[in-house]
């Protein structure tokens, strides 16, 4: 059995190990951060309520407000945008567009340009293209303060990101979007504030480009103490953190920060995220397909929710292959299952067989022990009788040395010839011979009168009274049980004669229900006990 046990050990071992291998990876995963973000995940539904209340607010708000004051019309749908503007990309159209038709109303120039630059952007975060593109081109052409160019930079650069990853494997298209992308970049680096956080982000991701990887770290590692970590340019530091890390082979790093820029994605409830996808693209590569389908689905989840179509078309390209894995593995897991019920089950049966022997070998033991215990006390029965009976001897032996010896000192040897001729003597060792006989055999056996008469007729059953001892019939089968079968040695041991002991032996015959068998039924008596 301990061979057997053995065995299974290590067909189960192999199982997995070798179901195991696939999942096994050389890159350490940022285990921490993955916990803060699949905690994050969990906390979602918390955030976007936020996000809401807040929206909820402005929109009483705005309900309150004069129809004839505009400009705080003009405000409040421009606030109300910019809150659904990485949340739901569809509304912040909406209220956009609101605050366009507002300021047509109001006929001021910075406030229409300033409302169609938000509309630009609510356009490229939804994926509407040609219409972000013509709208961008028609305002290129009109002339605008600097903040306001500023901004319309920043939608320009934005709008081509997106159209970048939209196009990533179309080499044509990717290399004029990114010279457009590119284009936006450098203006803004000549008319941005230095000391603005979004300066130094775009002039970080320039020097990415360029391979400047540690100066390009120094400066996000400043910004993303300063930033909340809840902000939108936190999670964009975040996300190019992880590109210097990954262009310098540090691949755990890589992910932290992908992990880090989607838990700020989570806490400001931006539905437009590249992060998670990104991070579950990653850990399907390395074998942590859990997290990896987990990811994926909520990526998908979000931009779909927020209508930010580039987004979903670019997630749904990961989701395939990602939920392929995750099947496959579902699918071994349910095979490494029935294999682990399989032996389980062949374990349990061993087991049972083995309980199943054990009872057997218990039961057996306690047999044993009884018999034991039965001949352990046969055995000093026999030993206690047989001094008894010695005991008795040497008693009446020493008895009669005394009555020999002083009636011979006496002079009456006839006295003691006539004595010993009389019998006395031996009539009195005979009677304290059956009696211990008796006692020590029915001690032993205390059914044997009981197991006799079961071979009797029952006319002709024997009746011991208590204290009475065996009668001379039953004291000869008693030697007869106790393996003494010749009659001329019982005859010898109870000093009846021979002819006598056959009598009471045919007596009893007669008396048997089976007379052939009657002396082996005998010996049978109390086997159980032998």
């Amino acid at each position: 059995m301990y061979r057997i046990y053995c065995v299974i050990f290590f067909v189960a071992l192999f199982v997995n190990v070798f179901a195991g291998k696939d999942d096994v990876s050389d890159v350490k995963l940022p285990i921490s951060e993955l916990k803060m973000l699949d905690n994050s995940l969990r906390d979602a539904r918390r955030y976007d309520k936020a996000k809401m209340l807040t929206i909820d607010s402005l929109q009483k708000v705005l309900k309150k407000v004069s129809l004839k004051d505009y400009v705080a019309q003009w405000n409040l749908n421009m606030d109300i945008g910019n809150q659904f503007k990485a949340f739901s990309a569809d509304s912040a159209l909406k209220y956009y567009r609101k605050s366009y038709n507002i300021s047509m109303l109001v006929g001021v120039d910075s406030l229409k340009k300033l409302s169609e630059v938000a509309s630009l952007n609510a356009l490229s975060a939804a994926g509407i293209f040609p219409e972000a593109v013509n709208m961008l081109d028609s305002l290129e052409k009109e002339s605008a303060q600097e903040s306001i160019r500023i901004e319309l930079l920043k939608a320009g650069r934005q709008l081509y990101s997106y159209m970048l990853s939209y196009v990533d494997n179309h080499q044509q298209f990717y290399a004029k979007y990114n010279e457009k992308y590119n284009k936006y970049d450098d203006e803004l680096l000549k008319i941005l504030p230095k000391e603005s956080a979004y300066y130094k982000f775009v002039y970080a991701e320039h020097l990415i480009q360029e391979n400047r990887y540690k100066e390009a770290k120094q400066i996000l590692e400043v910004l993303m103490k300063e930033l909340p970590d809840h902000t939108n340019l936190y999670g964009m530091c975040a996300y190019q953190m992880a590109e210097v890390y990954r262009n310098q082979g540090d691949e755990t790093q890589y992910a932290r920060y992908l992990a880090l820029s989607a838990i700020s994605d989570i806490k400001g409830s931006v539905k437009e995220t590249m992060s998670l996808p990104t991070l579950a693209h990653w850990l399907y590569e390395h074998g942590d397909l859990d997290r990896a389908f987990n990811y994926i689905n909520a990526s998908l989840q979000d931009a779909m929710t927020g209508n930010a179509r580039m987004r979903t078309v670019t997630v749904a390209r990961f989701v395939p292959m990602i939920d392929n894995a995750y099947r496959q593995k579902i699918n071994s897991s349910r095979d490494e299952l029935m294999i682990y019920f399989i032996l389980v089950t062949l374990l349990l049966l061993i087991s049972g067989v083995l309980l199943f022997v054990l009872m057997r070998q218990m039961k057996r033991i306690r047999e044993a022990q009884k018999k034991l215990a039965a001949t352990s006390r046969i055995q000093d029965s026999y030993i206690g009788n047989f001094l008894g009976l010695c005991s008795s001897y040497a008693d009446k032996l020493e008895s009669m040395s005394k009555l020999v010896s002083r009636k011979i000192s006496a002079g009456q040897t006839d006295e003691l010839l006539k004595l010993i001729k009389s019998g006395k003597f031996t009539d009195d060792q005979n009677d304290d011979f059956y009696k211990i006989f008796d006692n020590a055999f029915l001690d032993l056996y205390p059914d044997f009168v009981d197991e006799i008469n079961k071979l009797l007729r029952p006319e002709d059953q024997l009746v011991v009274k208590n204290g009475q001892g065996l009668s001379p019939e039953l004291r000869i089968y008693a030697f007869v049980r106790l393996g003494v079968e010749e009659s001329t040695r019982i005859s010898q041991i109870l000093h009846y004669s021979v002819s006598t002991i056959y009598a009471y032996r045919n007596r009893m015959r007669n008396r048997a229900i089976n007379r052939d068998n009657f002396d082996s039924d005998v010996m049978k008596i109390g086997r159980n006990f032998d």
